[in-house]
């Protein structure tokens, strides 16, 4: 990777003070107490725990020393947002640290433990949020009074952005968006995503960034006619030929996308153990020809290229009929889309009206889907990152990477921002993330291990 000399001077001159990630120092046992204490607060949706959770965050903030003009809490509703600011010189532009305090609801009937009581057992700290994505804000909150704590004195603003329903509406995110944009930041680092990839063994093998986000989009298909009464059945029935679209609809596969991004990711997939030596030629072979059948069949062997390269749709929701001894008068479904960067929300629309095969079918595109482009190549950032990883991990290569779900960062990234996620967490092949799922939950040494990183990283890209 080629950087220039000024800055691997700039990542080699940066002093690096002991490590914090010993349980024992003042360092681990504070970000612990803050990882406990926001996983016991339960801030789903509908429950307005989040602004507790701002408010609580706040004062460790204040404690530490950072100016009470630079904590700022956004009320949007029963939720909220929060933004602090570390200042620094003013030498470079800002960059923001973003990370979400809400979470996916969590029944206790469901889990073998209360979801919002911080467990650790069997080397797993358990609860809602541990992972996704109260991971990344304790880390990064420690990370802040770690510094402050130190005297360390940025040459530009640091900023945190953390929103309050990034699980539901992103109406803190798209407000912070809007208050943050002005402060022109010259990029934006997600906690929410990308991390450390590392094999059953716990040994790393790469650090994935995620640049780019899938284009989250409902469409909704309807078929109608008259109905009338169930004992004399029609053959146009609106549950039969809403049926008919929908086999059409599993039948059809959106083509694989071959650009720079697409290849880094085919590349990165190739150099896994264990990986079909012919990944990068498949896509080449598709680049020359969008129906080579055999080049799509070996993509999609691939487990971690089956979502990464093309747009996928799928039903997730029916509804149909209005009394059980009448014919159906209309039947819908919900198509969830995740739509590839740069593929207009409206192609899609109108190649699932296509490939469903009936003239009579209603297709529109519902809610308020919002697509944002990938985030261009940062040589600079990315060898930061190596920077901060090589003490436990030397040598690992640092690659892009594409998710199929949805962050904050698609807002940030709308607004000219550009933002990468770089989670700290190194997560084992073959381990679940556990996030959104029953007895969430993260490794205990993970959560020490990552103490060292967010530090680190601030140092290289702000002293």
């Amino acid at each position: 990777m080629k950087i220039s000399l000024f800055g691997l001077a700039t990542l080699f001159l940066v002093a690096d003070p002991a490590l914090a990630s010993d349980r024992n120092s003042p360092e681990g046992r504070e970000a612990l107490e803050i990882y406990r204490s926001i996983v016991e607060i339960p801030t789903v949706k509908g429950r307005g725990q989040v602004p507790k959770m701002a408010k609580y965050l706040a004062g460790k903030f204040r404690k530490a020393g950072l100016a009470a003009r630079d904590i700022e809490i956004l009320p949007v509703g029963e939720t909220a947002g929060l933004i602090v600011t570390y200042r620094g010189t003013g030498a470079k532009a800002p960059i923001l640290f973003l990370g979400h305090m809400d979470v996916v609801e969590a029944k206790r009937e469901d889990w073998e433990r209360d979801p919002f009581k911080f467990i650790e057992e069997n080397g797993h700290f358990f609860g809602r949020g541990t992972n996704d994505n109260k991971f990344g804000i304790a880390q990064l909150a420690a990370a802040f009074i770690q510094l402050k704590r130190e005297g360390f004195k940025p040459n530009r603003d640091l900023i945190i952005a953390f929103s309050g329903d990034e699980e539901t509406d992103m109406a803190t995110t798209k407000a912070m968006v809007a208050k943050l944009a002005a402060r022109k930041p010259a990029f934006a680092l997600n906690s929410d995503s990308g991390g450390g990839r590392a094999d059953a063994s716990g040994k790393a093998l790469a650090f994935a960034v995620q640049v780019a986000e899938k284009t989250f989009a409902n469409i909704e298909v309807t078929v109608r006619n008259p109905g009338g009464h169930s004992a004399r059945p029609r053959t146009d029935h609106a549950i039969y030929e809403l049926a008919d679209v929908l086999r059409n609809v599993r039948g059809y596969r959106f083509p694989v996308v071959v650009n720079d991004l697409t290849r880094s990711i085919v590349r990165d997939a190739a150099r896994q153990p264990g990986a079909n030596p012919n990944l990068e030629s498949a896509l080449e072979a598709l680049a020359r020809n969008s129906e080579d059948q055999q080049a799509q069949a070996l993509l999609a062997a691939e487990p971690r290229l089956a979502l990464s390269l093309r747009t996928t749709c799928v039903p997730t929701l029916l509804t149909g009929g209005h009394a059980d001894n009448a014919l159906p008068q209309s039947a819908t479904a919900n198509i969830n889309c995740r739509i590839f960067p740069g593929v207009a929300i409206e192609e899609v629309r109108q190649k699932l009206a296509e490939i469903g095969g009936d003239p009579k079918a209603e297709w529109k595109v519902t809610g308020d889907p919002f697509a944002s482009s990938p985030s261009p190549e940062n040589k600079e950032l990315f060898a930061a990152i190596a920077k901060a990883v090589e003490d436990r991990h030397p040598g690992i290569p640092v690659v892009p990477y594409m998710t199929p779900g949805a962050t904050d960062g698609k807002h940030f990234r709308g607004a000219g921002i550009p933002t990468y996620g770089v989670g700290s967490e190194f997560s084992r092949a073959g381990e679940d993330t556990f996030a959104h799922g029953l007895n969430e939950r993260v490794r205990v040494e993970s959560f020490f291990e990552s103490l060292d990183y967010w530090p680190r990283l601030m140092r290289l890209l702000a002293s």
